[in-house]
């Protein structure tokens, strides 16, 4: 009974979360967590598209795809390790290609930001869509 009570509560506060990002009811928002690989991003309101890198990785290095809290532009941040299938530690920041801002400290967590929302960098709009052309 408990468990019911829960789940519908988690998914009411889901629905307003969403709503405040301007989606419906069915709709979800896209975040880097939830994508791997590489593709395609596209806006479902305006019709931008730009090919991004979710998720990549190689045996000792991985590439993690990332969006600019102040200019929403995607960037990739590449991490390399010393060790078999880990995270290196970052030696500086990641900032923004585009516009500077700090993106990622280099003592923050590689995921960090992993769970955020993305947004169209054209219009800023959550409803996204995402086509993965391959995955490593």
């Amino acid at each position: 009974m408990f468990g019911k009570i829960k789940k519908r509560r988690k998914l009411k506060e889901e629905r307003k979360f969403n709503a405040s990002l301007g989606l419906g009811p069915d709709e979800h928002y896209l975040c880097f967590s939830m994508m791997r690989g590489a593709g395609v991003i596209k806006c479902a309101d305006c019709g931008y598209e730009e090919e991004i890198t979710s998720f990549t990785h190689g045996i000792m290095s991985c590439t993690i795809g990332r969006q600019c809290p102040n200019c929403h532009a995607f960037a990739c941040e590449y991490n390399e390790s010393k060790e078999y299938h880990t995270f290196g530690k970052a030696k500086e920041d990641f900032v923004c290609p585009q516009c500077g801002t700090i993106i990622r400290k280099k003592e923050e967590s590689i995921f960090k930001g992993h769970n955020d929302p993305l947004f169209c960098p054209k219009c800023h709009s959550a409803r996204l869509r995402y086509h993965m052309n391959y995955i490593t």
